[in-house]
């Protein structure tokens, strides 16, 4: 999924959709077009520099593939391991460590996968 999501991004795709399109295309879940275009609204950190859209996606992901309470505690899990790597969440501050965001993209799909995959 990390490589599928790093080459949306390096085909035009926004931070979001490249996560949205490539855990859909692994995990086989159905994206509508009116999902995938929501997330113009919010990426670049919903247009104000917040919380990384890439992030918001991959905690949609998670509401798509599990119930409720194991999509909040797996969600929680994403958020702190994201925070304890970077030190923050926010597009801003992610964003102006790099040269472009999809090295992040990769890294976030990556943690997004290992999540998944925790029993």
């Amino acid at each position: 999924m990390k490589e599928r999501a790093m080459a949306l991004c390096m085909e035009g795709e926004n931070c979001s959709r490249a996560i949205l399109r490539a855990a859909s295309e692994t995990y086989g879940f159905p994206l509508s077009d009116e999902l995938l275009m929501s997330c113009n609204a919010i990426s670049a950190g919903f247009g104000v520099g917040g919380i990384c859209s890439a992030l918001v996606a991959a905690v949609m992901v998670l509401g798509i593939l599990f119930p409720v309470e194991e999509a909040k505690q797996k969600s929680l899990i994403l958020l702190c391991k994201a925070q304890g790597n970077w030190n923050c969440v926010d597009c801003c501050r992610l964003s102006a460590r790099r040269e472009n965001c999809n090295d992040l993209i990769g890294e976030i799909a990556e943690m997004l996968e290992e999540i998944i995959c925790e029993e």
